[in-house]
């Protein structure tokens, strides 16, 4: 009598066993496709983790490009504060002055083709324009 309810016992812990078995492998299963599924199709999937790398990317490059142009417009700064002969070049190239004693002598006779391309090449507002704008704006107040 004995023998037979180890017996049993026995038996039921074999089946005991199977069903945990059973049970663990579904369930690693289970968390095995969660975790596919997230990855791949979840709110922040690895195709969106490679986008918010490359957008990264790009406003670092925009990052370093504007760094560039902040130190080149602190030396023009610098320049324009501390040297008299760039402040000369520029008003000269911008501008349009001149010394008292110099002649400017004015090239005619280019191609309409050379004008056009000058003209596109060259879309920066003319020195006489600007001091039109300016007195046009002096003229209102």
């Amino acid at each position: 009598m004995q023998y037979s309810k180890a017996n049993r016992y026995l038996r039921n812990t074999d089946f005991n066993e199977k069903l945990i078995d059973r049970g663990l492998k579904t369930a690693a299963v289970i968390l095995l496709i969660i975790a596919v599924y997230t990855i791949a199709f979840g709110e922040n999937n690895i195709f969106e983790y490679f986008k918010k790398i490359q957008i990264r990317n790009e406003l670092l490059a925009q990052i370093n490009q504007i760094k560039k142009e902040n130190q080149d417009l602190e030396k023009k700064i610098y320049y324009l504060q501390n040297d008299p002969f760039y402040i000369e070049k520029i008003a000269r190239e911008n501008l349009g002055l001149m010394k008292d004693d110099e002649e400017v002598y004015v090239i005619v006779g280019m191609n309409k083709n050379q004008e056009k391309e000058n003209q596109e090449n060259h879309q920066e507002e003319r020195w006489i324009d600007k001091i039109k704008a300016k007195y046009q704006q002096f003229k209102l107040q």
